[in-house]
């Protein structure tokens, strides 16, 4: 399996810089940082890549899930400590060249749930395929280089390595919504 990511991986990132090749004149980078992870006590960002109506590139995150967030992502793993991670490569459609206003989405997820309050902690590891839309407002004239984007995403679970932890069944939720909030900058 760590194989077919890898490749896939690599296959991904192939086709995102044979993208950016063709012609550098039309690229741009930007770079986001997650509003909602540090409320919940993480951290989240993204590095990517824009040409003409589209954008490539990766995000990545890690939180600690409180009740409420493990309750909602995960079935019988209430009362354990719980960190959860993922490495995402997305790849979105912006109706407008400049990208300000609606787009859509797919991204592609690896997500790992540490299990760390058990005697040998353990992870579940969990792929995801996950459509979103959203919609990207630029900031006034003097700041127009920042962005804040809005997008909704729902996640299906494509596979997971749910496991037996502590005499228990631990499993993940296999569709749910999240929404996502960033403040970006197009560089």
């Amino acid at each position: 399996m760590n194989k077919h990511i890898i490749g896939i991986l690599i296959t991904l990132s192939n086709i995102l810089f044979a993208q950016v090749s063709e012609d550098s004149n039309n690229c741009f980078l930007n770079i986001e940082l997650s509003l909602i992870h540090p409320i919940l006590g993480g951290f989240g960002g993204t590095i990517g890549i824009e040409k003409n109506k589209f954008s490539y590139g990766l995000n990545s995150f890690g939180t600690k899930l409180n009740h409420m967030t493990k309750h909602y992502l995960l079935v019988n793993a209430e009362e354990l400590a719980v960190y959860n991670w993922g490495v995402e490569l997305y790849s979105d459609y912006y109706l407008k060249q400049n990208h300000a206003g609606i787009f859509l989405g797919l991204i592609s997820s690896l997500n790992g749930f540490r299990f760390n309050d058990t005697p040998i902690p353990q992870t579940i590891l969990v792929v995801y395929s996950v459509p979103r839309i959203g919609y990207r407002a630029y900031l006034p004239k003097k700041l127009k280089s920042f962005y804040f984007q809005f997008s909704l995403t729902t996640h299906f679970k494509v596979w997971n390595n749910k496991k037996k932890i502590l005499y228990q069944e631990i499993d993940t939720k296999s569709i749910f919504l999240i929404s996502q909030l960033t403040l970006g900058m197009k560089i």
